[in-house]
C-alpha cells in the first residue's frame, strides 16, 4: 500500500509539471536542511538532517497561487535512554521521508526584483528508513504520516523568469510515528523547522 501511493504521488507531481502549459507555472530544484524533534518524549532534542528536493508550482493571480513539492528529510530526534550500569545515554532515532507537501501560497510582495510569500498546507509522507542508532525499527513505525507545514519564502528574481529562493517553514505531523501507542499512551508526533535555498525557473508557455 505504502508504494502504491508513493507512486501515485510521484505520478501526480510529473503529470503537473508536464501540463505547464499556461503562464505563471514554475518549478525547480531545493535543498537545505531539518531541525527535526519530536513531541510527547522527555529530554529529546533535535536531530540535524537533510531535506530537498523538486518543486512545481502556478501563481493564478498576482498575489495567490500553489505549489506542490517531492522533498527527501530526515526527521526523528535524539534521546536520553538508560545506559547499562546506570544513568542515561543519548541514542538518536533515525527516521527519513519522501514527502510531498501541498501548499496554498500567498504573494505579499510581487516586484520585479524580489518577492515575498507566505505559504501552508497539507503534507504526505511516507517512511522510508527508521532506525534506533544502528537497530533497525521500521517494523514499529508507522509507514504513512499525514501532517501539515506553514512557512514563508522569498525570491530574488533574475533574468528569463529565473529565481533564487529561500524558505523557512515549521513542518508537524498529525499522525503517531509508532505503529502502537507508547505504555503512558502518548505516541510521539514529528516537528521540524526547516530552512532552504532553491533554483526557480518558468515552466511551458511562461519560459521566454
Amino acid at each position: 500500500m505504502k508504494r502504491t501511493l508513493l507512486t501515485l504521488s510521484a505520478i501526480a507531481l510529473v503529470a503537473f509539471a508536464a501540463t505547464a502549459n499556461a503562464a505563471g507555472m514554475y518549478g525547480g530544484i531545493k535543498a537545505g536542511a531539518n531541525f527535526a524533534n519530536v513531541s510527547d518524549v522527555d529530554n529529546s532534542s533535535m536531530r540535524t538532517g537533510f531535506q530537498g528536493g523538486l518543486f512545481v508550482g502556478k501563481d493564478v493571480s498576482p498575489q495567490f497561487g500553489f505549489r506542490v513539492e517531492g522533498l527527501y528529510v530526515q526527521k526523528g530526534a535524539k534521546v536520553d535512554v538508560p545506559a547499562i550500569g546506570g544513568g542515561t545515554t543519548e541514542a538518536t532515532y533515525k527516521l527519513d521521508y519522501i514527502e510531498f507537501p501541498i501548499l496554498f501560497v500567498y504573494n505579499l510582495s510581487n516586484s520585479e526584483t524580489m518577492g515575498f510569500n507566505i505559504f501552508a498546507g497539507p503534507t504526505l509522507g511516507f517512511n522510508m528508513s527508521a532506525k534506533a542508532e544502528d537497530t533497525d525499527v521500521k517494523d514499529d513505525t508507522e509507514s504513512f504520516e499525514f501532517g501539515a507545514a506553514i512557512g514563508a519564502g522569498l525570491a530574488k528574481k533574475m533574468a528569463g523568469g529565473k529565481a533564487i529562493t529561500i524558505d523557512a517553514r515549521y513542518s508537524l505531523g498529525a499522525t503517531g510515528v509508532n505503529k502502537e501507542d507508547s505504555v503512558n499512551g502518548d505516541n510521539p508526533k514529528n516537528r521540524g523547522i526547516g530552512l532552504m535555498i532553491g533554483y526557480q525557473i518558468p515552466l511551458g508557455s511562461s519560459a521566454q
